[in-house]
């Protein structure tokens, strides 16, 4: 498979299309997929009524800056267009198009569900509260959620926890090292009106905590969302197997893990294996597709997102 060569018009007709079939906060383009010739650093994400532009690299393609233009001429439902531009390690959000003033940061509650949104954050930090690539994920957690008891590690700001309680699970733990991720997962329970004992939220070192997974009552489904690498707090493979030992001592007998990895070094067939090896042969594995806006040029890098039933 080669990369798309696009230009500005077939630009303009990608976004326009997948900004006018959505009303939901949705990945636009997923240029890091590598799908797209010339824009392997950028992504697009849609948070209706802003389009927001990641831009990885040095200047903005040229095709995209026509594109952009083109998007924000013809569609009234954009608001503003902003531009993040994050070369590591630094980041800085500028405003490429605007209906209105606009003061950044923007923050706002974003739909990511039909009756189901979060708090969305454009322009304050690198991150915007919700990672719109594991969309595949959140709705197989809706869909296999109903009167069970979950395990959301990793938790963030507790986007598949929302999506488990809307899909009827009886109870959610959300588990996360950082304080003040798990203070806006509360406030999305409350704004979602999914607060009422069905929800708890614990502050804990996930990969030092054996003994308070072993004091939990067991959980069907377990959530693992770790990150691929943070200094200090998770390091590769070493620290997925410690999550994977842990979360065993919780899981229910027929429970089930969803073990996911952000990780394009490693294949989902080396994933796979390397969860197979860990679980033994007789471990029923379950392979996710992505949603089909992540658009990758290796199908078998990307997202990896499999179901694990020991």
């Amino acid at each position: 498979m080669h990369p798309i060569t696009t230009s500005e018009d077939e630009l303009f007709e990608l976004i326009k299309q997948r900004i006018h079939t959505n009303s939901l906060c949705q990945r636009v383009l997923h240029g890091r997929g590598k799908r797209y010739e010339a824009l392997e650093r950028i992504n697009i994400e849609w948070y209706p009524p802003y389009l927001f532009v990641q831009n990885f690299g040095d200047a903005l393609p040229e095709q995209l800056r026509i594109a952009l233009e083109h998007v924000f001429d013809a569609l009234d439902t954009v608001e503003a267009i902003l531009i993040q531009s994050r070369e590591w390690p630094d980041f800085v959000t500028s405003v490429f198009a605007s209906r209105n003033p606009l003061e950044l940061p923007l923050i706002f509650p974003g739909m990511i569900d039909d009756g189901l949104h979060c708090e969305i954050k454009l322009g304050k930090n690198r991150n915007t509260g919700v990672f719109l690539d594991m969309r595949a994920g959140w709705f197989w957690v809706k869909a296999h959620s109903h009167n069970k008891r979950v395990l959301n590690l990793f938790s963030y700001t507790g986007v598949f926890s929302l999506f488990a309680l809307h899909g009827g699970a009886r109870r959610v733990d959300n588990v996360d090292m950082a304080a003040n991720v798990l203070k806006i997962a509360q406030k999305n329970h409350q704004s979602n009106q999914l607060h009422d004992g069905c929800s708890a939220f614990y502050k804990r070192d996930i990969l030092k905590a054996q003994r308070w997974f072993e004091s939990r009552e067991p959980y069907d489904l377990i959530i693992l969302d770790p990150p691929p690498y943070q200094k200090k707090a998770f390091q590769g493979w070493k620290d997925y197997l410690k999550l994977l030992d842990h979360s065993r001592h919780a899981l229910a007998e027929d429970g089930t893990m969803l073990c996911c990895l952000n990780n394009p070094q490693i294949s989902i067939d080396e994933f796979k294996h390397d969860l197979s090896q860990h679980f033994g042969d007789h471990a029923d594995l379950e392979v996710i597709e992505r949603a089909p806006e992540i658009e990758e040029l290796d199908n078998s890098k990307g997202l990896k997102l499999i179901a694990v039933r020991p």
